[in-house]
């Protein structure tokens, strides 16, 4: 069989704990050269949908298929030259340098008691650079605050080089103007060539940014397309339970409480 090539397809996805249902059918294609937001209230579903396209958790129903084969028959280390993830909070719990940290998104690429190259470590020191972390390699991860700790965890996600990053809640923690430079990198890998796909609560910044638009509700999709055509007034009262518009001057999406 012939695979399709350079996309994550989704069809018919569904994740229950318990005989509970936290995901239901749900069915997208996520491509490279695209910047995909997945939004919607909390509990609807998000976070359970990135672990499920990075395998942390197994599909009740449904599949996943990277470049036409399915996620289940990837062997670890492929797996992870080809999808990375960013969870909403990384911890810590031991006193390894910044540049240490980073270098753990090389390991799909080491051998067995293989060692990080030169090469590896250029490259991580220059994700580093690209969030603006660039003078604390040796800092000690612990005694960074949340938001630097944040930025090196996309720096470890970086350095990884997969063609597909899917991040949950990314600007967690971080302050606005990293909050922005982080978005526009993102967008920046995307028109690049990578897929990217990040759960966001910024609606605003998810307007502006993002090529199409996922809203979960309740487990379910809502509504899925480019953001003038999923973030209408209505959906964002009946699912947000906000006021909303575009302003015709600026373009940019208007939300009120």
């Amino acid at each position: 069989m012939q695979k399709e090539k350079q996309s994550v397809k989704v069809s018919g996805l569904s994740y229950s704990v318990n005989g509970k249902t936290i995901l239901a059918d749900a069915s997208f294609e996520i491509e490279r050269n695209e910047f995909l937001g997945i939004v919607g209230p909390n509990g609807a579903g998000k976070s359970t949908l990135l672990r499920l396209l990075t395998r942390i958790l197994n599909p009740t129903e449904g599949c996943i298929l990277l470049d036409g084969e399915d996620l289940s028959r990837y062997e670890a280390k492929e797996l992870y030259k080809k999808v990375s993830f960013l969870p909403q909070t990384s911890y810590f719990d031991f006193p390894l340098s910044v540049l240490e940290v980073v270098l753990t998104g090389r390991y799909p690429y080491l051998g067995i008691f293989e060692s990080e190259s030169k090469e590896d470590i250029k490259r991580a020191e220059n994700c580093l650079s690209l969030v603006d972390m660039g003078g604390f390699s040796q800092r000690k991860i612990t005694t960074l605050s949340g938001g630097e700790q944040q930025r090196v965890s996309l720096a470890r996600v970086l350095a990884q080089e997969t063609d597909f990053i899917f991040l949950d809640e990314p600007s967690s923690h971080l302050d606005i103007h990293h909050k922005f430079a982080l978005i526009e990198l993102l967008r920046s890998l995307a028109r690049k060539g990578k897929g990217i796909a990040a759960v966001l609560h910024d609606l605003d910044l998810a307007s502006r940014f993002c090529d199409r638009i996922l809203v979960l509700e309740d487990g379910r999709t809502t509504a899925l397309g480019e953001p003038p055509q999923v973030f209408s007034e209505k959906l964002l009262s009946s699912v947000f339970k906000v006021r909303g518009s575009w302003d015709p001057q600026s373009g940019n999406l208007l939300v009120f409480r």
